[in-house]
């Protein structure tokens, strides 16, 4: 019940949730090359990966579906010059956001809810570790097409190869 009650809440709030985030990634240092983009593609890409993570969290899309899309994801953010390290905390203030958001609503009445929200919490960290992971793999591909390391970090430490 109160799982679908946070991810009804996630959806009814999308835009909410893309201002809030598209807002804070315009204004920190660490993202700067996010200030290039045009405030409404950027919006259009956060709010994308909300989407996606409804969509996920409501079974409509499979972990292969994110693999694919977030590896060509980092291929396009090594294109656009948008270093990897900006790739990563951007879906992490993006999780940072959402989680500022639920937790502003404070609707958790007893243990057995909080328990639930634990366990979507469990599983939209799951959902953007995945992002991170397929995003920087793609970004290391193509950082490797263009003449650089032959494997990247994340390549060296989470495949070991």
């Amino acid at each position: 019940m109160i799982y679908s009650k946070l991810v009804k809440l996630i959806e009814d709030n999308q835009e909410e949730l893309t201002r809030r985030s598209s807002k804070e990634l315009l204004s920190r240092e660490e993202t700067k090359c996010y200030r290039s983009l045009q405030v409404d593609i950027l919006s259009e890409r956060i709010y994308d990966v909300y989407s996606r993570l409804i969509s996920w969290l409501n079974k409509e899309r499979q972990s292969g579906d994110i693999e694919k899309y977030y590896t060509e994801l980092g291929k396009r953010r090594f294109h656009e010059g948008i270093p990897l390290s900006e790739v990563i905390i951007a879906f992490m203030l993006l999780k940072r956001h959402l989680w500022l958001f639920v937790t502003e609503r404070q609707f958790f009445d007893s243990t057995y809810e909080c328990y639930q929200a634990l366990e979507l919490n469990n599983k939209v960290v799951l959902f953007f570790d995945r992002v991170i992971y397929f995003s920087a793999l793609g970004y290391e591909e193509e950082l490797c097409k263009a003449g650089g390391d032959k494997k990247g970090i994340f390549s060296k430490l989470l495949k070991n190869k």
